[in-house]
């Protein structure tokens, strides 16, 4: 084939009765060399709706580090309003893009129980930081506080006081 004859061939146009797919997503803008980390990104911008990234964010000073004790209200289906909610020592964060997680332990009944939350999921309606880690006594030197399993008695005994606390806050603001 020569060149001459491409140029001279028609362009092909699909006929009405095809459906020609549009584009549904815009193309990234490749700023890095590695595209997966450039399309990871966007995606992460596009679950990010209310701030939570920066919650965990390492750039973030004011970040959640493990040790804080947070509370977290989940959705129990997406057709109900119905919601939970779960307190927790954090005891691990593992940040990998949009399957970014963090989990809780607490102790309920004397029964240690521990929850992983995926930090961009739709289910997760509210994340409250109710102590930050490093306050009053509790200051933790590892990324991962497994070893707590072992300890229930070092980070667990303000929990209640905390949830009492929170508890009669919702009561007060119901009033209001």
């Amino acid at each position: 084939m020569s060149t001459a004859t491409e140029a001279a061939a028609p362009k092909y146009t699909a006929p009405a009765s095809i459906q020609v797919p549009t584009e549904q997503f815009p193309a990234p803008k490749v700023t890095r060399k590695n595209l997966i980390d450039v399309v990871s990104q966007e995606q992460v911008q596009r679950a990010n709706v209310d701030g939570r990234m920066e919650l965990f964010s390492r750039k973030n000073p004011n970040r959640i580090h493990p040790g804080s004790v947070l509370l977290v209200e989940t959705l129990n289906s997406k057709a109900k309003e119905s919601t939970s909610t779960f307190m927790g020592v954090v005891i691990a964060i593992r940040r990998k893009g949009l399957e970014t997680t963090f989990t809780l332990r607490n102790l309920v009944m004397k029964v240690g129980v521990e929850q992983r939350f995926a930090l961009y999921s739709p289910m997760l309606k509210s994340i409250k930081v109710l102590q930050p880690a490093g306050s009053k006594d509790t200051k933790f030197r590892r990324a991962k506080l497994f070893y707590l399993r072992d300890q229930p008695g070092k980070a667990f005994q303000s929990l209640q006081s905390l949830w009492k606390q929170e508890q009669a806050e919702k009561v007060a603001a119901k009033k209001n």
